[in-house]
């Protein structure tokens, strides 16, 4: 094994717990370090050029100082991807062509246009920007899509002011996605032709999504080793039967002319997909293998592995922060441990006498891998996206050999046949009805899920370390022959059981938690006690398809195994506060919602008419669940107190927030809504306690609220602000800050910190914040862009 590129792969990948990249003295010093070390000490070279690599490669891409917040930008730039659209709304990938005020070029753009004209994948505007950084809300559990955008070399965001169309550019392959797209819109399964044949997943809805998801096939429409490696088997096959019937020779050359057209399909292949990471990291594998057996070199499929990966991140060391990367290389490291060792089991069964039959081993390596795939990246899938395919393994071993005898191959003939009829004008489209019809069974497969009971299983970042510790201990207990090893076994199965028997007994505890939720510029708190939740918001929700209660909070309760939801509080009607309740309501059956707002909009009519909970005329969702108004009144929950205090009558707008304070005796929280200065005055006027060590601050910072003698009258310790980062309300205001730390509070906001978690015990009061404790990892830090300046 090559020790330069251990040292140099290990170090590029182990940047994922990295909590800040090196400075520039730090970095040059360790590339003139590893260079003068490189053939004494190999592996410490690799360690030390990684490190300036990754550093080097990460200045270059990010800018450094802020604009102005009022200074827009204009750039010229191509569109390499629709990301989501709605009604009004559409947001896509450009690369940079030419940019105006620019000092540093960054790769790649994400931005939204409102009421946009229609829009393709090829065009060439010319935009004026409004500039942000990529930071994203980041909670427990969430998708984090600051690391995300950083893996795909977006290094900025913004809102497209205006813009004028300058061309397009017609690639083969836009050419090819053009002519495709009306064609595949016929077929019952074009979405997923389309994806297959092209990598385009535009067609896809959001509930053919949902059905790859919950059986586990959605890498059978992702364009990666599989696919390239079916294609280039073929190819190698079909040219070596023809080469060897009409060009007969003893030598190596017809094997080296199969090789290479082999190489030379994969390589189309791949740019159909679009050259997408994980279609690189396998081209590049295929393209090793094909290699190493052309020129009779031999290497192990481990050294094979550790070439790949080592070229990857040598090309792209932020590849490690992909989900895909790590889902391509899981799956690359299971196959190979497999195929070793059944290898060496198959080698001494048959001098035994055991087994003599070659066909018996493939049936054997055939299952080994599919169940471990099924199992390794089954977890590796809980880690990343929080849930478990229940039926993953039975459809990957019914699917995985359809698609790689029957699907792909058709798919691929019936590609090549297209493209030659149009050669010369002649229109034989209906053979795509041929692989429309070779999907059926996979879509008898989806429609077989909807009929069985937890296809996707939810499972908690807490029982996911107890499952991995689990499965150490069966696999120590199965591997270890001493004593010792299987009491460690039984001692790391120990967390499991715990957890097991705790949620069986609903054990209650003194100690509860609440969590201010990242959701951009918008509300959303959730209490915690004994596996018990309750919720004050949900954040806004934006078009048809997205709200941060989907995007957020139910992906944050899945990960801290919350299952029950007692109590919704809506605080009124503003979409930033309210936009979710409709997607907890559904979810949360059971829940008792307390809310004015049945009583502020007297009919359903007038709730549609409002976009609360982005509830439909025809909809039952408030009326059908457990309902409390927002008068005063006190109720017991957990062994905790929660006070309604506010308002006196039901009313619109700021002033009508739902006022709720919690406390357990010792520990006191105010949540307050968008109260503004006259609510907060009714509030001093009445004879209640309104004294909080922590204030949730009302209007989330702005100087509407937050009069000194409310601030005085709580006297809060502990300010927590939601408001998203560099938002456009200005939000906190500065002086309203300083007011709060001028009483004494110490104050955090949600935009720079992301989620806030406080752990209530007795006497102890425990503070965590997502960017400082949970995830404090560089790429979780504030970006921030220089002023851009003109090229032109």
């Amino acid at each position: 094994m090559n020790r330069f590129m251990i040292g140099f792969s290990v170090t590029i990948i182990s940047t994922l717990l990295w909590p800040l990249l090196p400075t520039a003295s730090l970095y040059i010093t360790s590339v003139v370090v590893g260079l003068l070390v490189l053939k004494r000490a190999p592996i410490i070279a690799g360690t030390l050029l990684a490190v300036g690599w990754v550093s080097i490669f990460v200045q270059l891409l990010l800018f450094v100082e802020p604009p102005n917040r009022a200074q827009n930008i204009i750039v010229r730039g191509e569109i390499i991807s629709l990301v989501r659209s709605n009604s009004d709304w559409v947001s896509m990938d450009i690369r940079l062509l030419k940019l105006k005020n620019v000092n540093l070029l960054p790769k790649a753009l994400r931005v939204t246009w409102q009421h946009a004209p229609k829009v393709t994948v090829g065009e060439q505007w010319e935009w004026v920007i409004q500039p942000k950084p990529i930071t994203s809300v980041l909670n427990q559990g969430g998708y984090n899509q600051q690391r995300s955008l950083l893996s795909k070399h977006i290094v900025m965001k913004g809102r497209v002011i205006s813009g004028s169309l300058i061309g397009h550019v017609d690639t083969p392959r836009s050419q090819i996605i053009t002519r495709l797209t009306p064609l595949m819109m016929q077929l019952d399964h074009g979405d997923l032709i389309l994806a297959v044949l092209v990598g385009d997943k535009s067609l896809i809805n959001e509930l053919r999504w949902a059905a790859l998801r919950v059986t586990g096939t959605g890498h059978l429409i992702a364009i990666s080793g599989l696919h390239l490696t079916v294609v280039a088997s073929w190819v190698f096959i079909l040219s070596q039967v023809i080469l060897s019937r009409y060009l007969v020779c003893v030598s190596r050359r017809n094997l080296l002319i199969a090789g290479f057209l082999s190489a030379l399909s994969a390589g189309a292949y791949a740019y159909l997909a679009g050259f997408a990471l994980p279609t690189q990291r396998a081209l590049i594998m295929l393209l090793l293998l094909l290699l190493l057996a052309a020129v009779k070199r031999y290497s192990s499929p481990w050294e094979r592995l550790l070439y790949a990966l080592f070229l990857i991140l040598l090309l792209d060391p932020l590849s490690s922060l992909s989900a895909s990367f790590w889902l391509s290389f899981s799956a690359l490291g299971i196959i190979l441990l497999t195929i070793s060792q059944q290898n060496k089991q198959t080698s001494e069964l048959r001098e035994l006498g055991i087994i003599n039959r070659r066909h018996t081993h493939k049936m054997a390596l055939f299952w080994s891998i599919q169940w471990r795939l099924s199992l390794g990246l089954g977890i590796l899938q809980a880690i990343l996206f929080g849930g478990i395919s229940a039926y993953g393994l039975l459809f990957n071993l019914i699917l995985v050999p359809w698609f790689s005898l029957i699907v792909i191959p058709l798919a691929m003939v019936s590609f090549g046949l297209w493209m030659l009829a149009g050669l010369i004008s002649v229109d034989i489209h209906p053979i795509f009805y041929l692989v429309d019809m070779s999907l059926l069974p996979m879509s008898l497969g989806f429609e077989l899920v909807d009929t069985l009971p937890s296809a996707w299983i939810r499972v908690s970042s807490h029982m996911i370390a107890c499952l991995g510790f689990f499965l150490l201990g069966v696999w120590l207990a199965l591997k270890g022959t001493l004593v010792r090893w299987r009491l460690v076994s039984l001692t790391l199965s120990l967390p499991l059981i715990i957890t097991l028997i705790n949620e069986q007994l609903s054990l209650s505890a003194s100690e509860w938690r609440l969590h201010l939720l990242d959701v951009g510029q918008g509300l959303s708190v959730v209490i915690e006690k004994s596996g018990h939740g309750l919720i004050y918001d949900t954040g806004a929700a934006y078009g048809s398809d997205f709200t941060y209660a989907e995007r957020v909070i139910l992906p944050f309760l899945h990960s801290k195994g919350i299952n029950r939801i007692d109590y919704l509080v809506i605080s009124h009607s503003d979409n930033d506060h309210a936009g979710g309740a409709k997607v907890i309501l559904q979810h949360f059956e059971q829940t008792t919602l307390i809310s004015d707002l049945p009583y502020v909009f007297k009919s359903r009519e007038e709730i549609h008419q409002s976009g609360t909970f982005g509830l439909n005329k025809h909809s039952e969702d408030i009326y059908r669940h457990s309902l409390l108004n927002c008068r005063p009144k006190r109720l017991d929950w957990q062994g905790l107190t929660l006070e309604i205090l506010a308002p006196l009558q039901a009313s619109k707008g700021n002033n009508g927030s739902c006022v709720l304070k919690v406390s357990d005796g010792e520990h006191q929280v105010l949540l307050t809504g968008d109260i503004e200065h006259k609510a907060e005055y009714l509030l001093l006027q009445q004879s209640i306690n309104l004294s909080s060590d922590v204030l949730i601050a009302p209007h989330h910072g702005s100087r509407t609220s937050s009069t000194q003698a409310f601030i005085n009258t709580v006297s809060p310790s502990l300010v927590l602000i939601p408001a998203g980062f560099n938002n456009r309300y200005g939000l906190p205001k500065h002086d309203v800050v300083e007011r709060y730390i001028a009483s004494g509070a110490e104050v955090i906001t949600t935009g720079k910190e992301g989620q806030v978690s406080i752990v209530f015990r007795h006497d102890k009061r425990l503070i965590t914040t997502y960017r400082s404790d949970l995830a404090p990892f560089w790429y979780n830090s504030l970006f921030r862009f220089g002023e851009l300046k003109n090229t032109e």
